[in-house]
């Protein structure tokens, strides 16, 4: 009976299902310790000068939050040299989203993007009666500017280019981006979820930010959850011009970042130190661990983020429930229709050396082949 009342877009949603959390892990198995390498967070956690920031402010938990955070965007202002009144800041990136959609999109109107993907764009396209147009990556899992050019229309709103790309970890070209950017019909918006975009580190590769400056009609999405370690506490943000970013700041909810989690991403801007230490050793173990899949006769793509697309010549559901019995958690594939995949995120040195030895235990029993 209670089905008949909801709002018609909602049957169409699926659930969004994250990868299984560590504690869940503990309580359904008999395992002392769960290594949890399926949802890219950053496994040295927060820097001791967020956490110390937070503690402070937990003390201040009966008082609301800065309305707007103006702290944080001061902050951010100062960083990406872009205007602190040209921030949205809210509950993660995938709020974000959320809002992004919610302030552009009519009933009707297409949202146009490359799958695999996060599926957030679906998910809040059609929960506002807009239509989702999937247009498949490329053979070597990029984004498709041409195809996507080529899908748009008349009823185009927005475009979607998640740079990287997850579960990829792809990029596309920066020089063919700004010519993608430039071909946009004036009705299109382009959106770039840049959620891993601090782990690119080509030279001179442009980001959100510099097209911004440009002038081109971008609004870029970041958080803190990947790099800065704070997933936990759900801080994202946007960064348009001023005339795109305003109907997000009409539409973002009141108080959508609350005071421990705006201290928390203020102190982490500050520590540049343990950025960088994250950075290495992210850039370390990424290697070591490239080097050991390939060994082991897996398919690792190229990849510009904290984690690995990796073709594992197998049933990967199946391969996951075997590491699982080890203690270790990773994302199979399937449910992006790439069942031989699986994505990876890159931890610790102990944490990836308990990886590949369970792989190789796994490797010698089972057959690289479905």
């Amino acid at each position: 009976m209670s089905e008949n009342l909801w709002r018609s877009s909602v049957r169409n949603l699926e659930p969004y299902i994250p990868g299984e959390a560590a504690k869940e892990a503990e309580e359904q198995s008999k395992l002392n310790e769960i290594i949890r390498l399926a949802t890219n967070e950053n496994p040295l956690g927060p820097s001791p000068k967020a956490v110390e920031a937070m503690q402070k402010a937990v003390l201040e938990a009966h008082y609301y939050p800065d309305l707007t955070c103006l702290e944080l965007r001061n902050k951010l202002g100062s960083l990406h040299g872009i205007d602190p009144e040209n921030y949205v800041v809210a509950n993660g990136a995938d709020n974000i989203i959320n809002l992004v959609i919610a302030s552009y999109v009519n009933s009707g109107d297409e949202v146009v993007y490359c799958t695999p993907t996060f599926s957030e764009y679906n998910k809040n396209t059609l929960l506002v009666g807009g239509i989702p147009v999937e247009v498949p990556t490329t053979k070597d899992h990029k984004f498709d500017l041409e195809a996507i050019l080529d899908a748009i229309n008349e009823r185009t709103k927005l475009v979607i280019i998640c740079n990287p790309n997850n579960p990829t970890g792809t990029i596309v070209d920066g020089e063919e981006l700004r010519k993608f950017f430039k071909r946009l019909p004036k009705h299109v918006i382009a959106v770039l979820d840049e959620a891993y975009g601090e782990f690119i580190t080509l030279d001179h590769y442009l980001t959100g930010v510099e097209y911004i400056k440009e002038g081109f009609p971008v609004i870029t999405i970041r958080t803190f959850s990947k790099l800065y370690g704070l997933a936990g506490m759900r801080v994202g943000y946007a960064m348009a011009n001023e005339e795109l970013i305003r109907p997000l700041q009409m539409v973002r909810e009141p108080f959508a970042c609350n005071r421990v989690a705006h201290a928390g991403a203020v102190a982490a801007l500050d520590d540049v130190e343990y950025k960088e230490k994250v950075l290495l050793g992210n850039k370390l173990e990424m290697e070591k661990m490239i080097t050991v899949f390939r060994s082991l006769g897996y398919k690792v793509e190229e990849t510009h983020t904290n984690f690995l697309f990796i073709d594992m010549k197998q049933d990967t559901s199946k391969l996951a429930k075997d590491l699982f019995s080890k203690g270790l958690i990773i994302r199979p594939c399937s449910a992006w229709g790439y069942p031989t995949y699986a994505r990876i995120s890159i931890g610790t040195a102990k944490q990836n050396d308990k990886l590949i030895k369970a792989l190789e235990e796994v490797s010698s029993q089972t057959p690289h082949h479905i």
